[in-house]
């Protein structure tokens, strides 16, 4: 069976156009409005990729943000529910994060979807590719951690990866200067 499964990063928060970490600040991050800009084009541009049998995203604000947002470019063509294992690490170790992503990854692989969408944060979007290209936890250093509002995917079969892309955010190239 053929399976696509795509992953995106949320758009730019207060804290990523700083370069700053979030700390205890997790549960408030939102997304400013470049990045409500920078994930309306990358909804139209997954819209382009669908339909889409499952997608899930991160409880944390910024991801349920702008999954909602991508959500209003899917038609309504699939709910959206909230994934516990796509939150970005707080007080976990690299370890603990690359065993739960793990789990996760193996886990749809083995679903019934054919195409998921996944809305979640960079990190889990660097774990996410290093899996699929059959790295290991220690390869990830390697990895730069992708811009707000891009997406990578993976296309499988018969649970084998057989090409994907890492990084892709063309669909911000149009996104007006006025706003950056």
């Amino acid at each position: 069976m053929q399976k696509f499964i795509y992953y995106h990063r949320h758009g730019e928060t207060h804290f990523t156009a700083k370069k700053q970490g979030y700390g205890d600040h997790q549960y408030r991050a939102l997304l400013t409005r470049l990045g409500q800009q920078e994930v309306k084009m990358l909804g139209a541009a997954l819209a382009r990729r669908g339909p889409f049998d499952l997608y899930l995203t991160s409880p944390l604000p910024r991801a349920v943000q702008s999954a909602t947002i991508v959500h209003g470019y899917l038609n309504n063509e699939v709910d959206l529910q909230i994934e516990p294992d796509l939150i970005e690490p707080i007080n976990e170790s690299s370890t603990d994060t690359w065993k739960r992503i793990t789990r996760l990854a193996q886990r749809l692989v083995a679903g019934k979807e054919q195409k998921v969408l996944l809305s979640t944060h960079g990190y889990l979007c660097i774990y996410l590719s290093a899996y699929f290209r059959g790295n290991t936890l220690s390869d990830i250093h390697t990895f730069a951690n992708p811009p707000t509002a891009s997406f990578g995917w993976v296309e499988l079969k018969d649970g084998q990866p057989l090409r994907g892309c890492r990084i892709s955010d063309g669909h911000l190239a149009d996104l007006s200067n006025s706003l950056r």
